[in-house]
């Protein structure tokens, strides 16, 4: 974890115990399909733009799902005329993520969201072989490429309430991942959306099925920031520092999704302008999740201290993160061509201990 490096200025870190080196400012890709019909905001003309300022700016690693955009598909899809228009020369500098677990659509057949249980099978999301060597198909075909680097599963296969109550064997599961790096389809693979028990039980029967040492967990997917601390568990009655401590005895990365909560440590909301603002935290379901009193509070602790700092407020939350134990990158979402230059700006923003207190007290309820 110690391993350091830098493409085009930008700063690199090893994943886990791996080989691999991603960019410390990722690109997470959920709101990107086709605007017009599947309630994305980044369509391809955009898309391009901000993909190729990216790899400028040195940002190789980048974030997608198979069912991006109310199951749609589209976020690969998008990704993957990408790379054809691109070529290899561009495919091959990108450290390309992806996940599976859930429903998704064949092209222009979006229908109702949540899924229509009639519209699919049991054997069409989950954990078990036959889904998940048929999404690595689907996926390929969608991303134009011959292989994933590194593999998410997208959440536990369990029954709604059981934290272990594994719907599929833990052991089909994953030596159906591990087939998938036999066979060259798959470099490197992670979990997303666990708490450290699901981990644990994940980790010891990748031991069982693998085929060798290096067919390991390297990356937790969870969602990180300082207004949500405690989700980083991922799991009820288990915190932060939990998984942090996890993290470190099994020498497994953290890479965190929704590092600005929503929008909420951007600035862009005062207990003032609530009424007049539009964005997702007030005209999406999320808003009582982060416009309370503690998350303004601490959203106007983060832009005070980020204008000392010369920086912005999503720079110095950014920031925040690299500074914690066990993070490999942050994959925040780009939805604008300027968001990309100001989220590449927190590699430059210096926190010395003090600020890390401060900001740590004044984010430590959540």
């Amino acid at each position: 974890m110690s391993n350091t490096s830098s493409f085009r200025g930008m700063p690199c870190r090893t994943v886990g115990d791996s080989g691999l080196w991603v960019s410390e400012i990722g690109i997470g890709l959920w709101k990107w399909g086709y605007p017009e019909y599947d309630h994305s905001r980044v369509g391809e003309y955009l898309g391009f733009q901000i993909l190729d300022r990216a790899l400028d700016l040195g940002v190789f690693h980048w974030d997608t799902a198979a069912s991006y955009n109310a199951g749609s598909g589209n976020s690969e899809r998008l990704l993957g005329r990408y790379f054809a228009n691109r070529g290899r020369i561009v495919r091959d500098k990108i450290v390309l993520a992806t996940k599976f677990a859930n429903h998704h659509r064949e092209e222009h057949q979006l229908g109702p969201y949540p899924i229509n249980d009639q519209d699919f099978t049991p054997n069409q999301c989950g954990g078990s072989r036959i889904y998940l060597m048929r999404e690595l198909e689907h996926s390929l075909r969608k991303l134009c490429t011959d292989r994933i680097d590194l593999l998410y599963l997208h959440s536990p296969n369990v029954a709604t309430g059981g934290d272990t109550d594994w719907i599929t064997p833990l052991d089909e599961t994953w030596s159906a991942m591990d087939d998938m790096v036999s066979q060259g389809k798959v470099r490197y693979l992670g979990i997303s959306n666990h708490s450290p028990e699901q981990a644990r039980a994940t980790i010891e029967a990748l031991k069982q099925v693998g085929k060798d040492s290096s067919r390991r967990i390297i990356a937790i997917q969870n969602c990180y920031n300082m207004a949500e601390r405690s989700k980083l568990g991922s799991s009820e009655g288990v915190g932060e520092q939990e998984m942090l401590d996890f993290a470190a005895e099994y020498g497994i990365s953290i890479i965190p999704y929704f590092p600005l909560a929503g929008g909420l440590l951007t600035g862009r909301y005062t207990k003032g302008n609530l009424d007049q603002v539009e964005g997702r935290l007030t005209t999406e379901a999320i808003s009582g999740r982060f416009l309370t009193d503690k998350g303004l509070k601490l959203a106007a602790k983060v832009t005070a201290m980020a204008k000392q700092k010369k920086c912005s407020a999503a720079q110095l939350a950014i920031a925040w993160l690299l500074k914690r134990p066990m993070l490999a990158s942050v994959i925040a979402g780009c939805t604008k061509l300027e968001h990309i230059d100001d989220n590449v700006g927190a590699v430059k923003v210096k926190l010395s201990k003090a600020d890390i207190d401060e900001l740590n007290k004044a984010s430590a309820w959540s």
